[in-house]
């Protein structure tokens, strides 16, 4: 019998996990055995079988015949030395951002396949609205702060995200890949990347790369209304302040 798309070796154990992991985002924290089928292309029996042992061993709960990430995922989370001493390190230069912009401002970290992002300080101005609109993890192309990564962070996610297929979420989005490409030399001349619409009609982005040993490890992003984002203005101030904190982290780390 052929392998189902998410199963290419049958029997892998943890690529069922990782699947299962990645099939829940912030639009559906709490997901159904249908459901979670569906989004994994794993057969209803295999979900049941492997979502069961994860939630014996905490990285799933169970609410009734529905499944949600488990606290034992945030406990780890907070285990990893680099993410933890950042977003402590950080956390002045986020409020000063939204103190200074008055927009929301965001600490991005690179995940796998997504931009994840840890920490927001909301603007004053927009009462915590602005950022509900954006997951906590998004695709590498489609923001300011994927694509500050990408152009300055780990070359091999840079040469997956060009070689793959890049969906578009509003007519903004860069879909092509050479155009993607072309725009990431061009922000890795002028050191910020920008968003114009690209993951959020209405709204748009200024991130600037956060360094560890010369490769970016993080953003910090200004969101605001796009007619509240005059990049002239908000460049050099972001900027900036990720120069700033990534010589605060490579301090730490020196020591």
């Amino acid at each position: 019998m052929t392998a189902r798309r998410g199963e290419p070796d049958g029997d892998s154990l943890l690529r069922k996990v990782r699947l299962i992991l990645d099939a829940f985002d912030t639009g559906a924290p709490v997901l159904g055995l249908s459901e979670l089928a569906r989004r994994t292309d794993l057969a209803k029996t295999s979900v049941h079988r492997v979502a069961s042992e994860m939630v014996e061993v905490g990285l799933l709960n169970r609410q009734g015949r529905r499944y949600e990430l488990g606290p034992l995922l945030f406990e780890l989370g907070q285990r990893v030395p680099r993410t933890r001493d950042l977003r402590l390190i950080a956390a002045r230069y986020l409020e000063d951002l939204a103190v200074t912009t008055r927009e929301t401002v965001v600490l991005g970290f690179p995940g796998d396949r997504n931009v994840l992002f840890a920490e927001k300080y909301f603007s004053q101005r927009g009462g915590g609205v602005t950022f509900t609109q954006v997951e906590g993890r998004v695709p590498f192309h489609c923001g300011a702060s994927g694509k500050a990564l990408l152009a300055f962070g780990d070359p091999s996610i840079r040469d997956r995200v060009l070689g793959s297929t890049l969906r578009q979420r509003t007519r903004w989005t860069i879909t092509d890949p050479a155009v993607l490409d072309a725009e990431l030399e061009q922000i890795r001349r002028q050191g910020y990347a920008v968003d114009r619409q690209e993951l959020v009609v209405g709204y748009g982005a200024v991130a600037a790369p956060v360094f560890s040993a010369d490769i970016a490890v993080a953003t910090l992003t200004v969101v605001g209304p796009i007619d509240r984002v005059p990049v002239a203005r908000l460049a050099p101030v972001v900027t900036a302040a990720a120069r700033a904190l990534s010589r605060d982290f490579a301090g730490v780390n020196k020591s």
